[in-house]
């Protein structure tokens, strides 16, 4: 068996090879390697050195475009969450006014199913030209945001 320290207390070279080269050793060799290393300094720039010229590992594959998917459906579900939400309030805020729901003033002359007609009508025109105006600026906004690069500048042809 190695010695894993020499005669002044130091880790020995075959000590700090193990560590780099993950070969086999026991608990509590390591943990004593571990326990040396936090208070010397001077086997700390020792393993340093060593590590420096170990090879690096490189990942078994690229990490960047699963990454960029993930935040990119991520960025898209908060953002359709966010405004989904909003988009309803608005819808039933405007169902609600056009019903009459925020007035005091009812006439009673007229009879309330021709003024539920006539409210749900205007509350269709209404909603689908506020539908089609949020279709078409999410749509100019998704046409000029790009992850890569933040808001892409077009030039005019």
């Amino acid at each position: 068996m190695n010695e894993l320290f020499d005669q002044e207390g130091c880790l020995t070279d075959f000590a700090l090879h193990s560590l780099i080269e993950d070969s086999p050793l026991e608990e509590l060799e390591r943990l004593e390697i571990a326990e040396h290393l936090s208070f010397c300094d001077r086997c700390v720039s020792r393993y340093a050195a060593l590590m420096e010229q170990a090879p690096l590992q490189a990942p078994p594959e690229p990490l960047a475009p699963t990454v960029l998917q993930r935040l990119r459906r991520q960025a898209r579900r908060l953002f359709f969450n966010r405004y989904a939400t909003v988009a309803a309030a608005a819808c039933f805020a405007i169902l609600f006014w056009n019903l009459g729901v925020f007035t005091f003033d009812i006439q009673k002359s007229r009879p309330f199913d021709e003024m539920l007609t006539q409210s749900s009508i205007s509350f269709r025109q209404r909603s689908a030209a506020i539908s089609e105006n949020l279709t078409d600026a999410l749509n100019e906004i998704f046409q000029r945001f790009s992850f890569e690069r933040g808001f892409a500048s077009h030039e005019k042809e």
